[in-house]
């Protein structure tokens, strides 16, 4: 990988929304396109195949972009919402799918709006990674999922960095959570655009979930597309964890 990276000690959430309204139409197409190929033979089936297996009645989408993967999970519940704060990503779900329920909202702020808190399945595909604030998105899945059960997805910490050719820059520790900064692109092509993730040690994804009341009942570190010949690590983690009641 040879595009620029940056690394900061602090980003806005606004300037982060930002981002993803500029992302959100590429996105769209991306996928409707079956243009990501890490999003339809990795993370999506690895998703699915749970939600299946799990029969959920009501889930929750945290962070669902424009809701293609929340339109088929919807599919398989008898009520599903997707959440997400770029409302142009919103925007773009709602004109496709009018039969989904998609809201302008953060998970935390969904949970101070204090309606619809009880899912019985919460997703958060490729989100954790993308939120400055840990602890505030961990504490809402534990509130939307009580009882339930929370699926999510992650860039692998320790792999992720060496995928993007920044874990040996000066100024990144795989120990220090650091607000990393890389142009927007898939497996096989990029934008001109930028997106922001959060770089933090596996462990502190751990104790985290800990903290908050989430038993990791499942957890499978997976491969991108690519050969092993590309790229042999696995780029991608998967983790299923039981909520507290």
């Amino acid at each position: 990988m040879t595009e620029p990276v940056k690394f900061y000690d602090h980003k806005d959430e606004a300037e982060i929304v930002r981002e993803w309204d500029s992302i959100a139409p590429i996105r769209d197409r991306q996928v409707a396109l079956h243009q990501d190929t890490s999003y339809e033979q990795v993370l999506e089936p690895w998703i699915l195949e749970r939600v299946d297996r799990l029969a959920a009645t009501k889930i929750v989408d945290v962070g669902c972009g424009t809701g293609r993967l929340t339109s088929k999970l919807h599919l398989r519940s008898g009520e599903t919402l997707g959440i997400d704060p770029s409302a142009v990503s919103i925007g773009l779900a709602r004109v496709r799918d009018d039969t989904t329920r998609f809201e302008v909202a953060t998970a935390e702020e969904w949970v101070r709006r204090g309606s619809d808190l009880r899912f019985d399945l919460a997703v958060a595909n490729m989100v954790l990674m993308d939120a400055l604030d840990l602890e505030g998105i961990v504490g809402a899945l534990a509130t939307l999922a009580r009882g339930g059960v929370v699926l999510a997805t992650i860039a692998h910490p320790a792999f992720w960095p060496i995928y993007w050719d920044y874990a040996s820059r000066d100024g990144f520790s795989y120990l220090a959570e650091t607000v990393v900064e890389t142009p927007f692109r898939t497996s096989s092509k990029s934008y001109g655009l930028v997106a922001t993730h959060v770089h933090r040690p596996l462990e502190l994804y751990l104790s985290t979930l800990r903290r908050h009341g989430l038993t990791v009942t499942a957890f499978e570190e997976l491969r991108g597309p690519e050969s092993v010949d590309a790229f042999p690590y696995p780029r991608f983690i998967g983790i299923e964890a039981s909520v507290l009641p």
